[in-house]
């Protein structure tokens, strides 16, 4: 399918996205889960250490919900994933009715998701490489079932208007969205962003957010595979598949200072390289480091990183009149006038498991959750700043919305595993 062409400017998106971001960071409950206990089955799609993940949050969110189907392109990865959720449903008693995955609800190969989704399941988890994600969540949403789509929603802009056209669709079909954001889920961060949104920071005048870490995984060939199915299993390394780490991982934190700023930024003007990748194969960036600003004027300096050795920082900090507010590891605080320590709520579950307890006793209780709106709207900011690193160019919004660059195959299964060459500022993007 050609990815429709979706003019939009900044105020229409901005004008469009009130109903959706106002629900951001709102917890619908901790532990009741409503009245309507009905049983919920639920498809895993991407069955890798996150998916395997995400199949464990569902099957502990609540009361009869049960895993039934699962699906990957590598049916290894099916059979080691259903493994470590048998072995986890044997040792805890309070799932052991959740995982009901029959030897024939197990799919592998491109159309996996497909099956998967055509299995009669209630809700899916789309938790493969996020180059997919815009042709998974397209089919979930024609077949009418709820969606886990795990962050980023898409490696380019076409990908992220492919998503948000399905939007009305969403809504006529009453289909509920969580994204895989799950910091929005973290109540004490939800406490500090209710108090900088409440003023007691004062005027926010600058961000900054960080994803610093040490080495990603990196996966040599295996005997007998072909060159697609290594960049598959190697994803991390591919621009349209993982959309390099600003979009994959940076995204979090990118996605928690647009939610302080209750916007998304309005250009971006970035840099970043490839000193201690080079002799991996791949085509992604090691490093970036990126000035964003917003419509406002005020500007969120971005940095990333994934260099062994290095000292790492993962978080966000936040500048204002009346003090300083940080959301750094697990701890949040704000210094100055309203001096004051977000301590961790007593009755949180950890972040990823609280989102699902969160959406399905939203689903339960009748209100459809859909955070279509901030996940675009945040894996685009990422996707921005990206561009602005590869080129060396002032990126604006308007013009990253409506970009024809395209990362991702046109039709994947004839993909022949060629990837594009390590983008170089200054020079024609590839």
């Amino acid at each position: 399918m050609k990815p429709e062409k979706y003019t939009m400017t900044r105020r229409r998106f901005l004008k469009t996205s009130t109903q959706v971001t106002a629900l951001a960071g709102f917890s619908v409950a901790t532990h009741a889960y409503g009245a309507n206990n009905d049983r919920i089955r639920v498809g895993l799609v991407g069955c890798g250490g996150r998916g395997t993940g995400a199949a464990r949050d569902a099957m502990m969110a609540g009361p009869n919900v049960e895993i039934v189907a699962m699906g990957d392109i590598f049916m290894a990865k099916v059979e080691k994933s259903l493994a470590r959720l048998s072995k986890l449903k044997r040792d805890n008693k309070a799932i052991q009715n959740s995982l009901k995955v029959k030897r024939s609800h197990c799919f592998a190969g491109l159309d996996a998701y497909k099956k998967v989704i055509d299995s009669g399941i209630d809700y899916v988890l789309l938790c493969t490489p996020p180059g997919f994600r815009p042709e998974h969540i397209e089919y979930a949403v024609k077949k009418g079932v709820h969606i886990f789509a795990e962050k980023p929603c898409a490696t380019d802009p076409p990908g992220v208007r492919r998503i948000l056209t399905l939007e009305d669709e969403m809504k006529r079909k009453g289909i509920g969205l969580l994204s895989g954001f799950n910091g929005r889920h973290v109540f004490h961060y939800a406490d500090l962003v209710k108090a900088v949104h409440s003023g007691e920071l004062g005027d926010v005048k600058a961000l900054y957010a960080y994803f610093n870490t040490g080495d990603i995984w990196y996966r040599e060939r295996e005997s007998g595979m072909s060159l697609p199915d290594y960049h598959f299993h190697n994803w991390f390394h591919v621009d349209w598949l993982c959309g390099d780490h600003i979009v994959e991982q940076h995204v979090h934190n990118l996605d928690r200072c647009n939610w302080i700023m209750q916007a998304h930024p309005v250009k971006a003007y970035g840099m970043g390289g490839r000193q201690y990748h080079t002799a991996r194969g791949g085509n992604i960036y090691d490093h970036f480091t990126v000035e964003f600003e917003y419509e406002n004027g005020i500007r969120m300096t971005s940095m990333c990183r994934q260099i062994k050795g290095t000292d790492p920082k993962i978080g966000e900090e936040i500048v204002g009149t009346k003090g300083f507010a940080s959301l750094v590891g697990r701890n949040a605080y704000i210094t100055g006038e309203n001096a004051k320590v977000f301590r961790e709520h007593p009755e949180q579950h950890e972040g990823h498991l609280q989102e699902h307890i969160d959406f399905i006793t939203a689903l339960r209780r009748g209100k459809i959750v859909n955070d279509t709106r901030f996940l675009c709207e945040s894996t685009l900011t990422a996707i921005m700043g990206r561009e602005s690193a590869y080129t060396g160019k002032h990126v604006t919004w308007d013009e990253i919305l409506n970009s024809d660059l395209q990362l991702t195959p046109p039709d994947i299964a004839a993909w022949d595993g060629s990837i594009r060459p390590v983008p170089k500022p200054g020079m024609p993007r590839v």
